[in-house]
């Protein structure tokens, strides 16, 4: 019995950080989409007033309803913004609001509205469910956490009755009918569509975490001996040249020394020059993929006041090239240059992955070269372009290349996760990605930065 009341205790202690926990990770998860939510409860559920208005003149509406749920979604038009400010807790709660007034909510409210209303007008009692119903699911979309899910469900329901009789609505067999009768449907829609969702965030998530936890392997494995191997080249280094030397007067007296090839000690002078290069490449390697496996990479850098000249100039400088043919495929154009606001590692990570695919694809072409361009002006904001003339990407391909997960290159060159990093890095700072391509011609890829006032 006494285990049985610990058990609960804890529950009851871990509950409230789980359902935080949740409602971050499911803003997290619509937060590409936010805006383009919001302006749908801003525009359209005013609008969709008078569109009912016109369709179903007799049934119930009400427009300061649909105002007061417009007014909430409006501070999410400028989630981005926010985000970049550090408000992304606040605008978290603001989404779980939002969501839950003008779907469950506002929807059943109105459907208990119109059951009690209900007379000649034979349509409303098939609309408004129909309605209620189109809001549950699009409340799961939004929501994968079944318990959020859950309880957003039922604090909408209380609240939407409590309204409903307050402002004298009474229970006829109607309302009866629309709404308990047909509540093991809305269960039923809120219980299949968790478990979908609750699939796709699970293989989403796993994969994830087996990358990180790959990443994260190799990184504690290897980045010792990278170290110890770099620090033996550089000592050998200091002492190198003397034996060069000594080696060099003994041929030169003619002492019995086994001699070496010229080529060989040519070789011999280069080594620890490439072995230290090897050793950056290698820890380059490493810490980019740990930053494109991480899922907040804002949260976990300061901002600061950066030329986008010297981000171009700082990735070209560590990106870990393979051999000099490589580097000289990259042109650069950097006169216009504008102030950004972020964290550096994460501009030069983004960089990073964008002259990755760049240079993969025109090699693969064999044809062509990369430019990376800085564009700005005096009223617009300014934009890193980093253009290949590789092979490009088919149209049918195009929309999806910023999807989590998804390539079509071979698995032992891309993981899927790299674009994805580049849109949730640039979007979170409060700007934009766009790739515009030409299948067998080029690729361009366009990051907008908002303007600062260093600009």
């Amino acid at each position: 019995m006494t285990a049985r009341v610990d058990s609960w205790k804890a529950f009851l202690r871990a509950a409230p950080g789980s359902i935080w926990e949740s409602i971050i990770r499911n803003y997290r998860y619509s937060h590409h989409h936010v805006q383009t939510i919001a302006l749908f409860g801003v525009i359209g559920l005013p609008l969709f007033y008078f569109v009912w208005r016109t369709i179903e003149p007799d049934s119930y509406e009400t427009l300061s309803f649909r105002l007061v749920g417009a007014l909430i979604a409006t501070p999410l038009l400028f989630a981005r913004l926010g985000v970049r400010k550090g408000f992304e807790n606040a605008l978290a709660i603001t989404f779980v609001c939002a969501a839950t007034y003008c779907l469950p909510f506002m929807f059943c409210y109105l459907l208990l509205q119109n059951a009690s209303a209900v007379g000649a007008a034979s349509t409303t009692p098939i609309l408004w469910p129909m309605q209620y119903t189109v809001s549950l699911i699009l409340l799961v979309l939004l929501f994968p956490s079944g318990v959020l899910a859950g309880l957003l469900f039922f604090a909408a329901t209380v609240a939407a009755w409590a309204a409903f009789i307050l402002s004298g609505g009474q229970t006829t067999p109607e309302v009866s009918r629309v709404f308990w009768d047909l509540m093991p449907i809305y269960l039923f829609i809120l219980a299949a569509g968790t478990v979908f969702n609750a699939n796709r965030e699970l293989i989403d998530q796993e994969k994830l975490r087996a990358i990180s936890n790959v990443t994260s392997n190799i990184a504690h494995e290897l980045r010792t001996p990278f170290l110890g191997i770099k620090a033996l080249a550089q000592g050998v280094g200091m002492y190198l040249p003397g034996l060069i030397r000594a080696y060099e007067l003994a041929i030169e007296n003619h002492l019995p020394i086994e001699p070496i090839r010229r080529r060989q000690l040519d070789r011999l002078r280069t080594s620890l020059r490439e072995i230290e290069s090897e050793t950056d490449h290698s820890n380059s390697i490493i810490d980019r993929l740990l930053l494109n496996a991480s899922e907040r990479p804002i949260e976990e850098h300061a901002f600061e006041f950066l030329s986008a000249q010297g981000c171009v100039i700082e990735a070209l400088h560590r990106y870990p090239f393979i051999g000099v043919y490589e580097r000289n495929l990259i042109c650069v154009d950097l006169d216009r240059n504008f102030v950004i606001n972020a964290p550096q590692v994460l501009i030069v990570h983004v960089l990073f992955n964008l002259l990755k695919n760049g240079l993969y694809y025109v090699q693969k072409a064999g044809k062509g070269g990369l430019t990376v361009r800085l564009v700005s002006g005096r009223h617009k904001p300014g934009a890193i372009v980093v253009e290949d003339t590789g092979t490009g990407i088919p149209p049918q391909i195009l929309k999806r290349i910023f999807e989590r997960f998804f390539t079509t290159t071979e698995a032992s060159h891309a993981s899927g996760i790299g674009l994805s990093f580049c849109k949730m890095v640039v979007e979170g700072l409060g700007g934009t990605i766009k790739c515009e391509s030409r299948f067998g011609a080029y690729t361009r890829f366009t990051l907008t930065f908002p303007r600062v006032g260093h600009d």
